[in-house]
């Protein structure tokens, strides 16, 4: 019994464990201690090599043993795991299948010997090994002790695995997440100069040059402005992922700021032939905001709108005012959203059609830019949409930002 309650507090600390070592390490020291053996060592299976490789053993012969391996062929342990259970020798002296190098290695002399495998789900892992029980044989009550220790042992160190694995997961995408904000921080500063030098001579050649000049130039100008939208998105982007962006708030009507935004975009709804409505309340809708932002998050939601949704479709823009906040909601109805995408669209590059497929233009960062710049008002943004029938976005915003900042202080 005390040999069982040893043993429980022993796979409730493995289950804590989360290096891989050091389960391990524990498994071994465990070993020792509730078996009475004078060594004690766990052997992790190579695929590669098709051997087995010593990966803990007691302090006295970790550095000897660090790195060594024993055959499968020719060794007790091997034969454990070759065959999925426990095996026993109490004369290992008369053993043929006694693998002796490491004996010879360590200067050690094992006597007896239980080698019991490392087994997840009948995955081979390793082999635990008990040598030199200090007060007689091994017996059935040993076996059936160190078979519970290794298989709690075969799940930590499983475990443990698919946490280092996570984890190096974890730091190779915040290499490449780094690497993305070094992108955007680098070339948003570089294509400004340029751009800006390409916009001036094209629009001043617009002005002194007719035709057969004027078709060309009225394209690089609409070329440009494009890129100059792109490189403005990235500007935003890195302004919110370095904690720069600073909110300009100013008390305004934001019926007038909606209408605004709208009438932009009434030529190119035109053009398309989509319906562009617009629903405001009658009465004034006032609240203090960034009216930069918050026109940026309207122009991206309807440029978005717009570019998925058919000719004869319609965009309707609606503005829903509350106590404390006020809503934007814009729908379309447009190509909508696959249900497996409809997580993601507010993720920073995420294009909801296939690269190969896709004919629409953009970064795909006007909805993650949205997304920051509704945050950084302490509101929220949303999506709903059905495939083939349109897609609604809803922007919940407060009406005084700094108020709801005081609230959420107050209330922590």
């Amino acid at each position: 019994m005390q040999k069982l309650e040893r043993l429980l507090d022993i796979c409730r600390s493995l289950g804590m464990a989360l290096d891989p070592q050091q389960v391990l390490h524990t498994v071994v020291g465990a070993a020792m201690e509730v078996l009475e053996s004078e060594a004690a060592s766990i052997l992790l299976y190579d695929a590669e090599t098709n051997q087995l490789r010593f990966a803990a053993a007691p302090p006295a012969h970790w550095q000897a043993l660090k790195g060594q391996t024993v055959p499968l062929r020719n060794s007790l342990a091997g034969k454990a795991l070759v065959e999925h259970k426990p095996v026993v020798q109490e004369h290992v002296a008369s053993s043929e299948q006694h693998f002796r190098g490491i004996d010879r290695l360590l200067q050690f002399t094992t006597r007896n010997l239980m080698a019991v495998p490392l087994l997840r789900e009948d995955e081979p892992l390793g082999v635990l090994e008990v040598l030199n029980k200090r007060a007689g044989a091994f017996t059935p009550e040993d076996m059936e002790l160190a078979s519970i220790l290794a298989s709690q042992a075969a799940v930590a160190l499983h475990n443990a695995r698919l946490l280092a694995e996570a984890q190096r997961a974890y730091r190779e995408l915040r290499r490449v997440d780094d690497m993305k904000s070094d992108f955007i921080a680098i070339a948003s500063h570089e294509l400004r100069t340029p751009l800006g030098i390409i916009l001036g001579y094209a629009t001043h050649l617009q002005e002194v040059l007719s035709e057969p000049y004027e078709s060309p130039l009225r394209a690089i100008v609409r070329a440009a402005l494009q890129l100059k939208d792109i490189v403005e998105e990235l500007s935003h982007l890195e302004n919110f992922q370095q904690n720069t962006a600073v909110l300009g708030l100013q008390e305004v009507d934001v019926r007038e700021l909606i209408a605004g935004v709208v009438a932009r975009f009434k030529m190119q709804a035109q053009e398309r032939q989509i319906a562009l409505e617009v629903r405001l309340p009658p009465q004034p809708v006032v609240a203090t905001v960034d009216p930069d932002k918050v026109t940026i998050i309207l122009r991206h939601l309807l440029k978005n709108a717009l570019a998925f949704t058919d000719k004869g479709g319609r965009v309707l823009v609606e503005l829903r005012p509350y106590e404390r906040y006020f809503q934007i909601a814009v729908s379309d109805t447009g190509v909508g959203i696959p249900a497996e995408d409809l997580p993601h669209i507010f993720d920073r590059f995420y294009q909801v059609e296939k690269h190969l497929t896709r004919h629409h233009g953009g970064l795909g960062l006007g909805l993650s830019i949205a997304k920051a710049m509704a945050e950084a008002h302490r509101g929220t943004i949303w999506a709903e949409s059905e495939e083939g029938k349109g897609t609604v976005v809803t922007v919940l915003l407060p009406r005084h930002p700094e108020q709801e900042k005081a609230r959420q202080v107050f209330a922590t």
